[in-house]
């Protein structure tokens, strides 16, 4: 009898070992059955209730790759998952949380869960890395999913031509998807020049570059930075004086004849000096505020072929550029470009700068920018 109560006890105590297990296992990873998916407006129903987790929402792996439209194939040994989605492929080391899309590895680190032995995945990471955007209604204790398919007929298409003449001289390109703006805040054409004021808007919270193909053009950004410390120069006077002695044979007079000759290594000292005071004067030479030791400095940033690559626009900032190109013969000056949406997005969009050609337009109050100076 005493054998059958000890066993009892054991037996007991196992059972509340693991209801505790359970239940802490429960709390850890508790599913919220009161938390809504929707996709483009449908609700979407899982065979397990989403997770909460240190304020990110886990679903099933299978089910929300599949619901946007992606083909997927699990490997167990490696636990990761490779999906397809048209363009978009995806390779995502869940235990590991990497993700590699479309051969480039992903900044962002989110590692999936095991939950009542079905693997979870974070629902907004893997929805915008397939390129779906993801809002949360905390009132209603709702995700909402929009698809890119979806999202194009809410947004309106960008049109990424922008077409200024002589009676519209400024013109902006709004991407509304990206929250960006490209701004023709002016043109002017004079001596067979086009100068143009562009200004670029990043209104996300990542970073944008910007390129210019290849073409007969320059372009020049204004930097303003601390003044450098003046060399100090110690120009010599490199001229040499001897004198050669000369005997009168006749009189018996002797005469000094000065001869004079240029110190070679006093030039070169002088020259160099010369070099480093004209790199100073490129490096600071611009307007400032009297009293204060900043300048803008105008700088050429086209490479050799007129283009420019991976000029950044960082997060939630603007930036100006001038550009500058001949017009002579033509009805219309077209210039192409393209900029680079990283992060979850990796896009690259191209655009258009169309300017019509006119024998002269006013360059205006933008005259002076246009023809500073530039280093």
């Amino acid at each position: 009898m005493k054998n059958h109560n000890f066993a009892s006890k054991i037996i007991t105590f196992f059972v509340v070992m693991i209801s505790f297990a359970v239940l802490f296992s429960s709390q850890a990873f508790a599913d919220d059955s009161d938390l809504k998916c929707y996709l483009d407006g449908k609700q979407l129903h899982f065979n397990v209730s989403p997770i909460l987790k240190d304020g990110v929402t886990y679903v099933p792996m299978r089910s929300i790759f599949e619901a946007l439209g992606a083909t997927i194939k699990w490997d167990n040994h490696a636990k990761s998952v490779s999906a397809v989605k048209g363009d978009i492929n995806i390779f995502y080391l869940v235990k590991e949380g990497r993700v590699i899309v479309n051969a480039k590895e992903n900044e962002h680190v989110l590692k999936g869960i095991n939950f009542q032995n079905n693997t979870l995945v974070p629902l907004r990471f893997i929805s915008e890395v397939l390129g779906s955007s993801v809002t949360w209604d905390e009132g209603a204790k709702s995700i909402y999913i929009t698809s890119p398919v979806a999202e194009e007929k809410l947004i309106a298409p960008v049109n990424r031509t922008i077409s200024v003449g002589s009676q519209e001289q400024s013109k902006s390109l709004s991407d509304e998807r990206n929250r960006f703006v490209i701004n023709v805040k002016h043109y002017g054409i004079k001596n067979n020049q086009l100068y143009s004021l562009l200004e670029f808007s990043n209104m996300d919270n990542k970073d944008i570059s910007i390129n210019f193909k290849p073409g007969d053009q320059k372009i020049i950004k204004t930097f303003s930075k601390e003044k450098d410390p003046m060399p100090t120069l110690k120009i010599e006077n490199c001229t040499e004086v001897t004198h050669k002695v000369v005997i009168d044979n006749i009189g018996g007079n002797i005469y000094k004849i000065p001869e004079f000759s240029v110190n070679q290594a006093c030039v070169s000292s002088n020259q160099s000096q010369q070099d480093a005071l004209d790199v100073w004067r490129n490096n600071n030479s611009g307007l400032s505020e009297l009293g204060s030791n900043l300048v803008s400095v105008r700088k050429y940033i086209q490479d050799q072929t007129g283009g420019l690559q991976n000029f950044m626009i960082p997060a939630n900032k603007a930036e100006q550029l001038i550009l500058v190109a001949p017009v002579g013969g033509k009805d219309r000056l077209v210039v192409e470009g393209s900029y680079f949406v990283g992060g979850l997005s990796n896009k690259t969009i191209e655009f258009q700068l169309d300017y019509e050609v006119v024998s002269e337009l006013d360059l205006g109050i933008y005259s002076y920018i246009y023809t500073e100076p530039v280093y």
